[in-house]
């Protein structure tokens, strides 16, 4: 089983993108545990980590959506979850072994319409909204004053010719750069940022880097406190694993960096709190087999001492 998991370089010091010491049996990258100021990820910690999944009685498995689940596309409607991946994940959430949850930026009813019918907690818009497995949705309440600076800063980007690029969600203001040249983009992007910088942003309101643009959104929520939530609403002892790839996602990595293990997906070329890694959303998919696997596992193994002890 190629699960492609290794340990990833921290935010202090770190040397983004060193190559692997050499290839374990498995195909997972082997990688010194310690070495100067480099923390990787070795064959004995994935081993630690996956007998970890299996000895755990309750479980939560939380996965971003773009560029985790499902591989980025220009047009953001044709971001969908790749057969295979969308399979496994169907199989994990109907077993019942593990609690999934879709943690993202994006609307719960665009998240419904992408994955289909889906028995898991969907979270929304960083954490504005949220839809339980059983379908009850919640949306908190967005103060005025905050929707009102949003349409002001969307007026102000149609203006500059932006509109094309500009998505207007209840939560947030994203202009989306994807697809431009590099320069192209970079130049947009810093004329966005100074724009929405100087006029926008506030103590309710925070600019955001993103992958293949910026985001103007409103504070207060976010993947973290999402995150937060999702593990107290848990049984006590429950094992929390959050997969994402974006910078948003730091706030999810750090809320359960303690008490959890936090998988950031992508290259190597930024920093990240989160100590484990995974290249793509193909190898993603590699990785939700490996979980269906052991937990399928774990319960076949259990079956016979629960029979005993009944």
């Amino acid at each position: 089983m190629n699960d492609r998991l290794r340990g990833a370089a921290g935010p202090a010091g770190a040397r983004a993108g060193d190559p692997p010491a050499g290839r374990g049996k498995d195909g997972v990258d082997m990688l010194a545990n310690w070495t100067g100021d480099r923390r990787h990820f070795g064959g004995g910690l994935l081993s630690r980590f996956w007998e970890r999944v299996r000895g755990s009685r309750h479980r939560l498995l939380m996965l971003d959506y773009d560029g985790t689940l499902a591989p980025f596309r220009l047009e953001r409607s044709q971001a969908q979850i790749p057969p295979a991946t969308h399979a496994v994940l169907r199989r994990i959430v109907a077993g019942g072994a593990t609690r999934v949850a879709i943690v993202s930026g994006r609307q719960i009813p665009e998240l419904e319409r992408l994955l289909g019918p889906l028995a898991a907690d969907l979270v929304g818009e960083h954490g504005w909204e949220r839809r339980s497995a059983g379908g009850r949705l919640t949306r908190r309440r967005l103060p005025a004053e905050v929707m009102q600076r949003l349409e002001r800063a969307a007026r102000v980007a149609r203006a500059s010719g932006w509109g094309a690029r500009l998505e207007r969600k209840r939560c947030s203001l994203v202009l989306h750069t994807r697809g431009l040249p590099p320069e192209a983009a970079r130049e947009l992007e810093f004329e966005c940022e100074r724009l929405w910088r100087t006029y926008f942003e506030c103590d309710t309101l925070r600019l955001h880097r993103i992958h293949g643009g910026v985001t103007l959104r409103a504070s207060g929520h976010h993947k973290g406190s999402a995150v937060a939530q999702l593990v107290a609403d848990s049984p006590p002892g429950t094992l929390a694993v959050y997969l994402g790839d974006d910078a948003a996602d730091e706030d999810a990595f750090v809320q359960i960096l303690d008490r959890g293990v936090p998988i950031r997906v992508g290259g190597l070329d930024r920093p990240s709190v989160a100590p484990f890694h995974l290249g793509s959303p193909d190898d993603v998919r590699a990785f939700l087999e490996r979980w269906e696997a052991v937990t399928v596992d774990a319960a076949r193994a259990a079956a016979p001492a629960d029979r005993r002890s009944a």
